[in-house]
């Protein structure tokens, strides 16, 4: 079975939200909505009140209820990496552990955390998760190097041009190295974290018309890593 196109990259779900509303401008129920920061209840709103519509802009408001689903989906997938993350770096053991994911193996647990790395990436990216393949590091990059990369970029971190979405990526990279089983797996997580934090970075400091990096260290680490 084919996997399913990804959503647009630049699709945003205030976009998707101020559509819903328009639609919903003559709804006397438009007061009503939940929050738009709750992309389940708000989609779960249009879906109950996609009666009031005529039949074209209801049809629209399910798609768009989708959507939102969808985003919600990769919020949840991004929420649950940095769970288990935090997990292996708080040395939180398989079975306590298995309690609450529901795997029972320290290997079922890397698969997770690698699959769950590869769904998040392709969801920035905006490709296919089997797109990302190559998530592990060149065979001749040493354990030790990618921890020293990785290092270097969370210490010049603050003369880096980011935003939250950058600082999630920081966050996990910091989760990671705070493992204390850092295996083949463990690095191939971390690598694609250091590829996509550096892609963020760029991809704001583009945007904003800026330096990704203010001092010579930084862009030294941004370099480090783009080497990978």
């Amino acid at each position: 079975m084919r996997k399913a196109t990804p959503l647009p990259r630049h699709l945003k779900a205030a976009d998707v939200i101020e559509a819903i509303q328009a639609r919903h401008q003559e709804d006397p129920q438009l007061g009503t909505h939940p929050a738009p920061e709750d992309l389940m209840a708000f989609a779960t709103w249009a879906l109950d009140r996609r009666n009031a519509l005529p039949k074209p802009e209801a049809q629209a408001d399910v798609l768009d209820a989708i959507r939102l689903l969808r985003l919600a989906q990769q919020q949840l997938d991004r929420l649950m990496l940095r769970a288990m993350l935090t997990a292996k770096a708080d040395g939180i053991k398989t079975p306590r552990l298995s309690e609450a994911t529901g795997i029972h193996t320290r290997q079922g647990t890397h698969d997770r955390i690698n699959a769950l790395t590869r769904e998040v990436t392709a969801a920035r990216l905006s490709v296919p998760a089997d797109a990302v393949k190559d998530v592990a590091p060149a065979p001749d990059v040493a354990l030790a190097r990618l921890k020293t990369i990785a290092h270097k970029l969370l210490e010049e971190w603050k003369d880096l041009t980011t935003n939250e979405d950058a600082d999630e990526w920081a966050e996990g990279i910091e989760l990671t190295m705070r493992s204390s089983e850092f295996t083949e797996l463990t690095a191939a997580s971390l690598s694609v974290q250091l590829r996509c934090a550096t892609d963020q970075i760029f991809e704001v400091a583009g945007a904003l018309g800026v330096p990704p990096a203010r001092t010579p260290e930084a862009q030294a680490a941004l370099e480090a890593v783009r080497s990978l």
